[in-house]
């Protein structure tokens, strides 16, 4: 839906400032944490400070970006970007308690491909070493403030690269559609399968 909307980099700008209000980004982390050039982001940058969305400042030789909270539309603008492009920077966050104990984790199903509704569960799927109930109280507060129901499926890594070998049916389906990775990347995914 939102890429009717507006562009790629735009979106990443607006979910990176709008979903944490009280950070402060420099040109090059938010190139970083997008994975473009910082030049690309010079103009969505100028046009998003120009309107009010964003303001800046400059602190020695960095020029810092950071939500503008007195923006009109900074509240409804706010809750789009958490709805659709702000997902993953809101679980990435609610997993960092857990983080070092997961080897990859990524939204599956109608999010992932697109084709999700209005209330649509957030599938999630972790491999590590945690438990259901390390999970609980992250991702319960990531529920509240996204709004959906959030359903995660947990293996140790063993057990996800057996369930791969052994051509389990559900892995067989995850791995072969859309998949938005919170934590880890495609390459990560495939060593825990043994690839």
């Amino acid at each position: 839906m939102l890429d009717a909307l507006m562009p790629k980099t735009r979106q990443g700008v607006l979910a990176a400032t709008l979903v944490q209000p009280e950070k402060a980004w420099y040109v090059s982390e938010l190139a970083r944490r997008l994975g473009v050039p910082s030049s690309s982001l010079q103009r969505e940058l100028h046009s998003l400070t120009e309107v009010g969305v964003l303001k800046t400042y400059r602190q020695g030789h960095m020029v810092y970006y950071q939500a503008n909270r007195d923006s009109p539309v900074f509240p409804d603008l706010r809750g789009l970007l958490i709805k659709t492009a702000g997902l993953v920077e809101i679980l990435a966050e609610a997993l960092k308690p857990v983080a070092s104990r997961l080897r990859t984790s990524f939204i599956y199903g109608s999010i992932a491909a697109e084709s999700e509704q209005s209330d649509s569960d957030i599938d999630l799927m972790l491999v590590g070493d945690v438990l259901p109930a390390d999970l609980a109280l992250p991702l319960r507060r990531a529920r509240e403030l996204l709004g959906r129901e959030i359903n995660p499926t947990v293996y140790t890594p063993a057990e996800f690269k057996r369930k791969r070998a052994a051509n389990d049916p559900f892995l067989t389906q995850v791995w072969s559609n859309a998949k938005l990775f919170v934590l880890g990347s495609e390459n990560e995914l495939d060593k825990a399968a043994g690839g």
